[in-house]
């Protein structure tokens, strides 16, 4: 029986192996719409309102409209991204496993496993499907990040043509997504070193008449990769016919055995792909006509982002752990050890399709900005994967060399609940809201914002943790030599409620913190 056990145990382990790669994919779920300086401050309440260089990104429409139209501008700037550490308390997902068999081999086999210092330990002659191994919760904390990201804008002076027409071009790098984070702890294993990059590089131009009314759009090449490590429970459970044999000179006995519980893996993978895409923008200023000049000033613009697709290829290196310890009776020594798995990876994911829209209200020296954002998460892949060239390893498994003989990973797939343990599970189309200030100096400009973001994850089950956000931001800038050159300083703050999390941190609201600093240049 036991021998049966151990294999259907290698199932499991087999199958998960590529579902603990779904963190890779889902963390490009989290981009950072704040790119540049004023975004930063503004906490992206900058769609009607972008002028100048960052509107290649922002609203490529504008490009064509304002009084920085007719100018060259150049703008870098360089993002630090801060997550302060912090530990917390998580549900303990490791269940063991539950071994039921019957007739003469539930005397030997029935009984609930836990692992224990690198065994498997019998805490119970009777199994308990879904009994947590160890406390209910398991502690686990994240180690603070620190992470420098730059970018830089691009756009052309207008081409004026006939009919009060003009025409700029310009191109944005930025980072639409990009972060490295170190968890520890059994409740941060699933996570555990993860190290993601993604490089947007955004060709874009404008069209505009009159001042009144104006398109914009743009070719999208995006760039991703990533590494991780990381370790997962996952709940199985399969049965099994077969037969064992008490004694040479007797007949076999038949006997059924069910075997429940989770097994755990320990992976490492790398990954890489470009996407391509495009996007739209288009910027009017209804009243522009109307001798008024508060009407004047309104700006309705709306942009749209479409859905990057990408097919990332590396490799995987897996570890499927078996701890079973010694068996005695007629079922004999168990299995121990791990079997390794290496492997060409493929993995299918998408940057969602985004929507903004935005409308903006000058009067005297201020700009009033308010921005509804959609994020369309229900529609994009975020967990397929593909893998081919498996080549495993039982050389580090011991015990009875019956058992081993019969574990073939190559045709153990099927018995693990992938849905359990799926990062994505439930997510759905995200709403942001975003309010940005402005005021206009002769030589300094000042910014604050106030933005609610939530979040696609569904709150108190296994996934990505995240937690709806709300957030503030300012920031300043200061002119020099009569406006060709401005320097400045913005900043947000995100705070992360995480109390319906699946982790529930010991320190309060998480937080994530941007500072962004920046020079632009006009000729």
């Amino acid at each position: 029986m036991n021998k049966i056990e151990i294999k259907n145990i290698a199932i499991i382990k087999i199958c998960i192996i590529v579902v603990s790669m779904f963190y890779f994919i889902n963390a490009s779920g989290f981009r950072l719409p704040e790119q540049s300086l004023n975004g930063t401050a503004l906490n992206s309440a900058y769609i009607a309102g972008a002028y100048g260089a960052d509107a290649t990104y922002y609203n490529p429409a504008n490009m064509s409209l304002g009084m920085e139209s007719d100018n060259y501008s150049f703008a870098l700037d360089g993002t630090m991204i801060f997550i302060p550490g912090f530990s917390f308390d998580t549900v303990n997902r490791n269940y063991g496993v539950n071994v039921t068999a019957s007739g003469i081999a539930g005397a030997f086999a029935n009984g609930h496993f836990c692992e224990e210092n690198g065994s498997s330990i019998k805490v119970s002659n009777t199994a308990q499907p879904r009994v947590v191994c160890g406390s209910q919760n398991v502690s686990g904390s994240a180690k603070t990040t620190i992470q420098p990201v730059p970018k830089f804008f691009f756009k052309s002076r207008s081409y004026k043509l006939p009919s009060d027409i003009k025409i700029n071009y310009g191109i944005s790098f930025t980072t639409p997504s990009g972060l490295s984070m170190d968890w520890d702890g059994e409740g941060g294993r699933f996570l555990d070193d993860v190290g993601i990059a993604m490089l947007e590089f955004n060709p874009v131009v404008s069209v505009s008449w009159n001042d009144f009314i104006s398109f914009g759009g743009g070719f999208r090449a995006i760039y991703t990769s990533g590494s991780f490590n990381n370790t997962l429970y996952v709940p199985y459970k399969t049965t099994i016919d077969t037969e064992i044999s008490l004694s040479p000179w007797l007949p076999s006995i038949p006997v059924s055995i069910t075997s429940e519980g989770t097994t755990r893996v320990e992976q490492t993978s790398s990954a890489s792909d470009w996407g391509f895409g495009y996007n739209l923008a288009l910027t009017i200023k209804p009243f522009v006509f109307i001798d008024n000049d508060f009407l004047k000033n309104t700006t309705f613009a709306v942009t749209y982002r479409n859905k990057v697709s990408w097919e990332m290829t590396g490799r995987l290196s897996a570890k499927s752990y078996i701890y079973q310890g010694s068996g005695t009776g007629p079922t004999g020594t168990l299995v121990e050890g791990y079997i390794g798995m290496d492997a060409d990876l493929t993995l299918f994911a998408d940057l969602p399709t985004i929507l903004n829209i935005g409308i903006a209200q000058d009067f005297d020296n201020f700009r009033l900005e308010f921005v509804y954002e959609r994020t369309f998460y229900s529609s994009a892949r975020i967990f397929e994967f593909g893998y081919a060239n498996q080549v495993f390893d039982k050389s580090n498994l011991t015990g009875s060399s019956t058992a081993i003989g019969q574990i073939d990973p190559e045709s153990m797939l099927g018995a693990a609940d992938y849905s359990a343990v799926a990062y994505g599970n439930g997510w759905k189309d995200a709403d942001a809201f975003r309010l940005g200030l402005t005021y206009f100096g002769e030589n300094y400009k000042f910014m604050g914002s106030l933005a609610y973001d939530r979040t696609p994850a569904p709150q108190g089950k296994f996934g990505i943790p995240d937690a709806d956000a709300y957030m503030i931001g300012f920031g300043a800038r200061r002119n020099f030599f009569d406006h060709q050159l401005d320097v400045g300083v913005g900043y947000s703050l995100a705070l992360k409620d995480n109390r319906k999390s699946f982790i529930v941190s010991h320190d309060g609201f998480g937080q994530l913190h941007l500072l962004t600093i920046g020079a632009k240049y006009n000729w």
